[in-house]
């Protein structure tokens, strides 16, 4: 019986050090992707870019005549003496529509930032999955940015802002939990492609905002 203790434990000091070695010499594929190229030359990017500035552009002009408005209802109230009740009631007016004004224009600008910074998140989304799906194809063990290396990953879902999602997706490090593969333009033409694919089967029905009327 001890004779059999003896040589298990011989084979298993000549066997353990065999797989563990093996272990470690194990070599880990990684794989990047530039995520600002990526979102940068996404084409739905570009139509995203294209919305917001029509979206604001019409914002301004429905915004125009009602600062006009305010301005002149200004002029007006100066017309009149300070202390006068003339002054007072168009003052008390003044005030009532800028408070209005203001909220309506506040609230507007808040309905499109949250409306495209939904896209963003999804814009993003899109690219993880896309990068994860080519990193399992190329049987990656992980995929990240390729400014990966001291942040921990960035919670995007708390995001408070478009600006603040930005900065949380321009900053994140891992995409895909490990030689290095540059997935870069592979997960732009694809993402391209199934966009430009997702675009046509859906027939452009919805159309791009139209710019406000001129004058």
């Amino acid at each position: 019986m001890r004779s059999l203790r003896v040589l298990l434990a011989a084979a298993l000091a000549v066997g353990l050090p065999l797989v563990l070695a093996g272990t470690v010499r194990a070599e880990l594929k990684l794989g990047v992707v530039d995520i600002v190229e990526v979102t940068n030359n996404y084409d739905r990017t570009k139509d995203a870019s294209a919305d917001l500035q029509v979206e604001q552009a019409n914002l301004k002009a429905a915004a125009e005549p009602k600062a006009k408005a305010l301005e002149d209802m200004r002029i007006k109230r100066d017309g009149f003496n300070r202390g006068t009740e003339e002054y007072k009631k168009l003052d008390d007016q003044l005030l009532k529509t800028e408070v209005e004004f203001r909220n309506w224009l506040g609230l507007e600008q808040i309905k499109i930032e949250r409306r495209h910074r939904d896209v963003l998140l999804d814009m993003y989304n899109e690219i993880v999955k896309v990068a994860t799906r080519l990193g399992r194809e190329k049987s990656l063990d992980m995929v990240f940015t390729k400014a990966f290396l001291s942040p921990p990953q960035i919670d995007v879902t708390v995001a408070t802002g478009l600006d603040d999602l930005k900065n949380r997706i321009m900053g994140q490090r891992v995409l895909f939990p490990s030689s290095v593969a540059d997935l870069t333009q592979d997960v732009l033409k694809t993402l391209n492609a199934e966009y430009k694919s997702s675009k046509k089967s859906a027939g452009e029905t919805k159309p791009a905002p139209k710019p406000a009327p001129k004058g």
